[in-house]
Order: C-alpha cells, then sequence, then structure tokens
C-alpha cells in the first residue's frame, strides 16, 4: 500500500511539474525553464501559490536513516557534532536526518547548507550528482543556479550603479547599444523589478524547439525585441525572464566586458568563488553533475545559452554561502545600496530578491527551477540565518524543503 500511495504522489509531482514548466502559459508567473514560484508565506496576502513539486514530509523512517546511494567518505569537511553548540545539535541532526530521509525515498538529490549564527547545521551532499557514473553529491557538487542566477546578475548591476555608470531610473535606451524605440519607456528599475512589460520568451510554443540548442546573447533577444510590450512599464508586475537576458546585454554594453567575464572578475573571483561560472551551454563546466526526473530518468539537457543572465550560472552550495557571507557584512556593495535591493516592489519582490515573512521572520530569497535543477538560496538577515538548497533531482521542491528545515529551527 505504501508502495502505491508512494508511485501515486510521484506521479502527481512529474503532473504537476509538466504543467509549471512547458510552454506557453500565461499569468503572473513564469511557465518554462527558469520559474519563479512565490512560496507560501506565514500571513498571506492573496498572492498565487504555485509549488512546482510536492516535497517535505517524509514516510516515518529511522532517524538515523542514510541516502543510500551516497556514502560518508563523499560529504567533504561536514560540520561535525562538536562543532556545533548543544541547543543546536538535535536540531542539527533533524536536519540531517529529514534531508536524509528525503534521498532515501528518491525525492531529493542536491546538496544543502545551513547556517545560523556563525555555526555550520548542515553542509553535506545527500545522493548522487550522476546516477550513471555513480558520482556522490558533495559540498563542491556545482550544480545549474536556473533563477538563483538573477540575484548575482542583478548584484553586477548595482555594482554599476555604484559607480556612477548606470542611474535606476534612466531609459534603458540610455546604455544599450542597439536599443528599439518602444523600449525607450523601461528603465533600468523595471528590469530589475519585473514591471518592463517586455513579452516572456520561455513562455513561447517555440522556445521548445530551440532550448537544447546553442544561441548567442543577441539571438535570444531576438525572439521579443520586435513583440509589443504586454503593459505601460512601471505599471504592472510580470516576472519574465527576457528582462534579465537584457540586464545581462546592458553589463556588456556598459562594462565593455562579456557578461561572464565581467561575473567572474567582479564578483566569483574576488570572493573567492572558484566553483561558480558561467555555463557555456553543455555541462561541461558542472564536473559530471546531471539532472533527472526522479531516480533512473535523466532531464532533458537543455542549452544555458538560452538563458543567458537570467539563469546560465552554476555554482556550489558553500560558493553561495560565501556570497552570503559578503551580502552580510557589505564586502561587494555598500549596505545602503543593498537596502535598495532588499526594498519589495509589485508583489515583495525587490531586485532580483523576494521580500516576505516565514514563521514570523523576515526572509529574503530567491529559487530557481529548469530542467534537471531545482534551486533556492535564504537569508534570515535579522536572524543570522542562510538556507541553500541545491537540486539535480527535478522531484525535489527546494522551497518547501528550506521551509521545512527553518521550521525545526524556528519551532514552526
Amino acid at each position: 500500500m505504501r508502495s502505491n500511495a508512494r508511485l501515486v504522489g510521484l506521479a502527481l509531482c512529474l503532473l504537476v511539474l509538466l504543467t509549471t514548466c512547458s510552454a506557453p502559459r500565461s499569468g503572473d508567473l513564469p511557465a518554462h525553464i527558469v520559474s519563479f514560484v512565490p512560496l507560501p508565506t506565514a500571513n498571506p496576502t492573496g498572492q498565487p501559490t504555485v509549488l512546482p513539486t510536492v516535497t517535505p514530509m517524509p514516510e516515518a523512517a529511522p532517524t538515523s536513516a542514510e541516502p543510500t546511494s551516497a556514502p560518508l567518505a563523499a560529504i567533504l569537511v561536514p560540520a561535525q557534532p562538536s562543532e556545533i553548540i548543544p541547543n543546536l545539535q538535535s536540531v542539527a541532526t533533524q536536519m540531517d536526518s529529514y534531508l536524509g530521509q528525503l534521498a532515501t525515498q528518491g525525492s531529493f538529490s542536491g546538496s544543502a547548507l545551513v547556517a545560523y549564527r556563525g555555526q555550520i547545521l548542515v553542509r553535506k551532499g545527500y545522493g548522487l550528482a550522476n546516477q550513471e557514473l555513480n558520482i556522490p553529491a558533495g559540498v563542491q557538487t556545482r550544480y545549474r543556479l536556473a533563477s538563483v542566477s538573477k540575484p548575482l546578475t542583478a548584484l553586477a548591476v548595482m555594482q554599476l550603479v555604484q559607480a556612477d555608470k548606470v542611474n535606476l531610473n534612466a531609459s534603458i535606451c540610455t546604455y544599450l547599444r542597439d536599443c528599439p524605440a518602444d523600449w525607450g519607456a523601461i528603465t533600468v528599475h523595471d528590469l530589475l523589478a519585473h514591471t518592463s512589460g517586455l513579452q516572456n520568451y520561455t513562455d513561447f510554443a517555440a522556445y521548445a524547439d530551440v532550448e537544447t540548442k546553442p544561441a548567442t546573447p543577441d539571438e535570444v533577444i531576438a525572439r521579443f525585441r520586435n513583440l509589443p510590450l504586454e503593459f505601460t512599464p512601471g505599471s504592472v508586475y510580470h516576472y519574465t525572464n527576457s528582462n534579465y537576458v537584457v540586464l545581462g546585454k546592458l553589463i556588456e554594453d556598459v562594462s565593455g566586458e562579456a557578461y561572464p567575464a565581467y561575473m567572474r572578475g567582479h564578483i566569483f573571483l574576488p570572493l573567492g568563488m572558484f566553483n561558480t561560472g558561467y555555463d557555456t551551454g553543455d555541462g561541461a563546466a558542472l564536473s559530471g553533475t546531471r539532472g533527472y526526473i526522479g531516480v533512473g530518468t535523466p532531464a532533458t539537457l537543455i542549452d544555458t545559452s538560452n538563458l543567458f543572465a537570467a539563469g546560465s550560472l552554476f555554482s556550489t552550495v558553500d560558493d553561495l554561502y560565501t556570497l552570503a557571507q559578503a551580502l552580510d557584512a557589505g564586502t561587494l556593495l555598500p549596505l545602503d545600496v543593498l537596502a535598495q535591493m532588499y526594498t519589495p516592489n509589485f508583489f515583495n519582490y525587490g531586485y532580483a530578491w523576494k521580500i516576505e515573512s516565514r514563521f514570523n521572520h523576515r526572509v529574503i530569497y530567491h529559487p530557481g527551477m529548469m530542467s534537471g535543477a531545482v534551486t533556492y538560496l535564504g537569508r534570515y538577515p535579522d536572524d543570522g540565518l542562510t538556507v541553500i538548497v541545491l537540486s539535480n533531482n527535478e522531484y525535489t521542491n527546494a522551497g518547501a524543503t528550506a521551509d521545512y528545515l527553518v521550521g525545526l529551527l524556528f519551532g514552526g
């Protein structure tokens, strides 16, 4: 009976995935590759909630359950029990047990990191990064970030703002070398806040025909540049991958550097994020990581050049934690500039961050979802809490999994 129920559950998850990720689709949420899905808040505001998968509650299992596919030798320098203060040790054990059970059930494979006030509660890989080659997931495993790329792209734009090379309230045609006349009313702020009116090219039916083939940034932009705007810029929120593709081009035109080179030279290398970079499209930079739909079914390997600055980056949980620490310390940008990124606009969306409440605590986060990757980067800045979940299993609901882990800590 339990086996049948589990199969039904997995089938339902797959059905939701297909309806969430396939094009075309109308509505305020992105539909295809790099989908942004607002998560339920502790104090609902009437916003739509569409979860890509249903992960969290595992079936009853011994608390010592470990993912059978991830030997302990695969875990690179996990936090040892002696490093965690006693009152957090039981929470850390529960978090590890929960993630291990998900991996054993086949609803999660990937890596997770939870840090709370300087204590690393979880820093570990679960399951396999590559099922065919039996490569275990670890804390140095590289994953495609999908839409978690967007906060990094926004950081690059804000660096240019800080350097007085970009004005948030100026027309994007001030900076783009080849700017359609109809884009004149769109500001840099509109692109960052998803209020531009640009049509979302990953929603187009034709996108399925090109997503596995390489494309230049100009070729990607050509798919939507001559289409009419959906609404007057600044008047409506519509999460649109097109916005961040154009921002990538803006970074290039203003800085004089290609987007991958700018990100590497101004963000990744200065912070020591040596396992973070631009996926050139074929997944070769991932060091063997592959995406799956559950266990045994490889996901479609899309060419991430089709996503450019909206979803083409890869990273590890360790590198993203380094980024989170740099943000909290104001290392990359002054805290007052970062505060602009964390200021909610329409739909509680700032500049590539969603600002909401969980368990009556403020959370700043961004999820990502694409073929073969489900990701989440969340920070509770008032509590010194960072939660990172990177998965190569499309059955994973990374955001809901992160919320479950936070609930263990906050008693939700």
